[in-house]
């Protein structure tokens, strides 16, 4: 990833190479890059080998966004449920959530 960023290292051509490879061995029909750091290449290497190329980041993100433009939010049911409250005892009991003879 660090050679990225250092002329001369090769990386987008072995990155290139790993693409072509994957659809040929692996039939892969899209990639998503492992690395921030390789996002300015998805549109030219999706062009380059002619499947969809994704930033992960960028998908990540764009996730997020529509779920929240959705209105959706995280369910408050089932393990997700606020934790029921708990009796606290000693010095602490008369601020209990919970009455001294309710059961649980």
């Amino acid at each position: 990833v660090l050679d990225l960023e250092r002329p001369g290292s090769n990386a987008r051509h072995k990155i290139s190479h790993e693409i072509a490879r994957a659809i040929r061995e692996d039939h892969a029909e899209a990639i998503v890059l492992g690395c921030a750091g390789m996002a300015d290449l998805a549109h030219e290497l999706s062009q380059e080998h002619g499947v969809p190329v994704l930033d992960g980041v960028v998908c990540a993100v764009t996730l997020a966004e529509s779920l929240f433009k959705l209105g959706l939010r995280t369910s408050k049911a089932g393990g997700y449920a606020a934790p029921r409250g708990k009796r606290f005892a000693g010095i602490f009991a008369s601020a209990s959530p919970i009455d001294a003879n309710s059961p649980g």
